[in-house]
C-alpha cells in the first residue's frame, strides 16, 4: 500500500509505479467512484473491448447506454 497527499486544490498524484502498470499517460481521464466506503480510482476501459462478447450489441448504443446511466447517477 503506498500513500498520497492531497493538495490544497484537491489533487493527487498517482505513483510512478502505477501509472506505469496500468499505462496512465498524461492528460488521461479517469473515472472515479464512491462504493461501500471507499474511493475506486478506474482506468479508462475501451467500450468496443466489451461489445465482442455479445454479438448482437451496437457498441454506439451500449455507449449511449452508459452515459444516460451515469448522467442519472449524478443526481
Amino acid at each position: 500500500m503506498e500513500t498520497i497527499t492531497i493538495s490544497a486544490k484537491g489533487q493527487i498524484v498517482i505513483p510512478s509505479r502505477i501509472r506505469k502498470k496500468f499505462g496512465l499517460k498524461k492528460g488521461e481521464k479517469l473515472a472515479i467512484i464512491e462504493e461501500d466506503g471507499c474511493i475506486k480510482i478506474l482506468p479508462p476501459t475501451d467500450i468496443t473491448t466489451l461489445c465482442g462478447t455479445w454479438s448482437d450489441l451496437d457498441p454506439k448504443a451500449v455507449r449511449k447506454q452508459i452515459e444516460e446511466m451515469r448522467r442519472e447517477d449524478r443526481y
